[in-house]
């Protein structure tokens, strides 16, 4: 799988709420920089699995629709929505945030990004 495949897989295919595929793409030394409404937060790999164990309680539906995904060498820069259905309403499918990301790959697995998002 190639890493433009890979963020594909994350985001499209609710690959966040796979442990085992997360834990494949996300290298040990990771750090995420995310910029919300609420500040500025630096992640680490095991936040990232713990999130898809939230995911998991609390969303029957948890996907991404991609705008862009541009790749250039190692990075990869992707604008997209997440759209959710909760357990309570899996019928209502709801944006809950508009997001721009860049992740640099080593060696097949994401070792940093950086994301901006913005609540619907």
């Amino acid at each position: 799988m190639t890493n433009k495949e890979k963020i594909e897989f994350l985001l499209k295919e609710q690959g966040i709420r796979d442990k085992q595929f997360l834990d494949t793409l996300i290298h040990e030394n990771f750090k995420l920089e995310w910029d919300s409404s609420t500040g500025n937060s630096v992640l680490d790999k095991q936040f990232i699995l713990n999130i898809s164990d939230v995911i998991n309680l609390n969303y029957e539906i948890f996907y991404s629709e991609i705008a862009h995904l541009i790749e250039d060498k190692n990075k990869i820069v992707v604008k997209y929505n997440h759209k959710v259905a909760t357990i309570e309403n899996p019928k209502e499918i709801m944006l809950i945030a508009k997001v721009v990301a860049i992740f640099t790959f080593e060696d097949g697995k994401i070792i940093d990004g950086y994301l901006i998002s913005q609540p619907n």
